[in-house]
């Protein structure tokens, strides 16, 4: 085999090694957030659960939405409606019983979470479905915008 040949097989066989790896290393990646992911919707449940509402703060960004039929105008903009909002719902008989992540995409420091949740509110228990924006500020992945749906 002459010389060209030779290097051309070791080059495709570099690029070849260099896509695999970066696959891997993707895959680890998103492995990696998804249970980083898992844990914050973890904490939002105790959060929920203690029965005080303030413990959601550190999760949601200042400029939060909320989108749900259980809102008048289906929508509440800001943290702090946000918060009170939930607050209510506590306040109502509402708990949180799981949260499962069933998608997740990433795109820089935007991720959206499509999420399954199971609730008993007032002894009822019901099963719907989040649709999470999250953005990463300052290093921590927050709640941009919250869509519920039963």
């Amino acid at each position: 085999m002459n010389t060209i040949i030779k290097i051309q097989i070791h080059l495709i066989l570099l690029l070849v090694i260099s896509v695999l790896s970066a696959q891997e290393s993707e895959l680890t990646d998103s492995m990696l957030l998804k249970k980083e992911f898992s844990v914050q919707t973890d904490e939002w449940v105790k959060a929920y659960n203690s029965k005080d509402a303030s413990n959601l703060i550190s999760l949601y960004t200042e400029d939060a939405i909320y989108i749900s039929s259980h809102v008048n105008g289906l929508e509440l903009d800001g943290r702090k409606n946000v918060i009170a909002n939930f607050q209510n719902g506590i306040n109502s008989g509402g708990r949180i019983d799981k949260i499962e992540i069933l998608s997740m995409n990433l795109s820089c420091n935007m991720a959206t979470l499509l999420c399954k949740y199971q609730a008993t509110n007032s002894g009822v228990t019901v099963t719907g479905r989040n649709l999470l924006v999250m953005k990463k500020i300052n290093g921590k992945w927050l709640i941009a915008v919250h869509v519920t749906v039963v």
